[in-house]
């Protein structure tokens, strides 16, 4: 019997449907010419790094150490967001 404890295979695997379902929905959106879902995906970006505090975005961006850098991603997402919707294409 193989030992997941330390591997944590059957407990995390659960935890990558949303990143399928993202996924599917980017590439439905792409293939339908739909790109205003871009725009909930920045803002859904914005959101979550202003609620952690850090940014990924090439690399790990803190609002504590990095406080220019992490503004202008979020900002950056936050403006493609509504960039998005009001000129869809």
């Amino acid at each position: 019997m193989r030992d997941t404890s330390t591997t944590g295979t059957s407990s995390r695997a659960g935890r990558a449907w949303p990143t399928f379902l993202a996924l599917a929905v980017v590439w439905a959106m792409s293939l339908t010419g739909q790109v205003w879902v871009f725009s909930l995906l920045f803002a859904g970006w914005a959101v979550l790094d202003l609620v952690k505090g850090e940014s990924f975005f090439i690399q790990r961006i803190t609002r504590r150490d990095q406080p220019t850098a992490f503004w202008a991603v979020v900002l950056s997402w936050l403006g493609l967001a509504v960039l998005w919707l009001v000129y869809p294409s």
